[in-house]
């Protein structure tokens, strides 16, 4: 049987594809920090396998491979994308060595597929879509770390000819998501009818529903192409703010309370944010699966029944994939 070990397992989109893994009753290891809660596995603990692991703890990590014997790694863990994660050391220990520590502990084991988890903000600013080929000009420590593990995967890809791959989300959003980004806060407003602070409507994203960014993780395993080793995962299409609350107010028929500019817009803040996602259609067959309207509304009905998972939860918990909205922290 294949095992799977998914790093950053208990974050956002990591809690979401481990699902997917356990619904094809596939062997599901998790290597989470001993400070990490596991609230987003509830219901499936018992169909997964926890380690506590430092990813800067080479030895550790070495002797857990050893053990756990994955064919399939998805490197989702990292740190330094919320706003209080501000340790540059931790940055690039986690994100690059954390990284090369991981992925040297499974080729001295051998796998069948590794498939690392970059960043849209890698690409730093540009003026259209975002494609994989773009000369990289990041502009936060976070970024550097991420563009500097992306390109030690590739190395390792065309050096090696080994099965290694990226694959760099956007603005991913879904089921598990933290309440204090942007879609669950104007979803769980929406519901409970209260009034919401945003800065401008105005600001752009690429955003992307979680089952599709799970599709792609699974569909780079499932083929492990032998041409390209990089890929965008967004919609294509750049959409606001105000899309985003225009959108949710179709779908409850009700006007969302909106109190626009009681937040600063952001110095950072992009003119355009948008993936190229081309390659991953062509090379994959992948095309995201949700319009805006569609991941928003099965998003909706997932907070209603499931608000209760938020209360007294922390902001974040450290070394998952878990970001700030801010597409250039991504």
């Amino acid at each position: 049987m294949k095992k799977y070990l998914v790093t950053g397992g208990a974050g956002f989109i990591g809690a979401n594809l481990v699902r997917r893994l356990v619904q094809q009753q596939v062997d599901v290891h998790i290597f989470a920090t001993e400070q990490e809660s596991l609230w987003r596995l509830h219901g499936i603990e018992e169909y997964v396998t926890v380690h506590r692991v430092d990813l800067c703890d080479y030895k550790k990590v070495q002797q857990l491979i050893e053990q756990t014997c994955p064919t399939t790694i998805f490197h989702l863990a990292s740190y330094g994308g919320m706003p209080d994660q501000l340790d540059q050391k931790a940055i690039f220990d986690v994100n690059f060595f954390g990284t090369v520590n991981l992925f040297n502990a499974c080729k001295n084991f051998g796998f069948d597929c590794f498939v690392n988890t970059g960043s849209s903000s890698e690409y730093g600013m540009k003026q259209g879509p975002m494609c994989e080929d773009d000369v990289l000009e990041p502009v936060s420590d976070y970024a550097v770390a991420k563009a500097a593990a992306t390109q030690f995967c590739l190395k390792e890809a065309l050096k090696e000819k080994l099965p290694v791959y990226t694959i760099r989300p956007f603005s991913v959003y879904g089921p598990y998501e933290m309440k204090t980004r942007l879609i669950p806060t104007v979803l769980l407003g929406a519901l409970e009818q209260k009034e919401l602070h945003l800065s401008s409507p105005g600001c752009v994203r690429d955003f992307v529903y979680v089952d599709d960014v799970v599709d792609m993780y699974m569909m780079v395993a499932q083929q492990k192409p032998r041409s390209e080793f990089i890929f965008n995962a967004g919609s294509g299409r750049e959409l606001s703010v105000g899309d985003v609350v225009t959108t949710v107010q179709d779908i409850i028929q009700k006007t969302c309370l909106v109190a626009w500019g009681r937040h600063q817009k952001r110095p950072w803040e992009p003119e355009h944010w948008v993936a190229s996602v081309e390659r991953a259609h062509s090379v994959l067959g992948w095309r995201p699966r949700y319009t805006l309207a569609q991941g928003l509304h099965t998003s909706l009905i997932w907070f209603e029944h499931n608000r209760h998972l938020y209360e007294g939860r922390q902001l974040h918990v450290p070394h998952t994939e878990e970001r700030h909205y801010n597409p250039i922290a991504r």
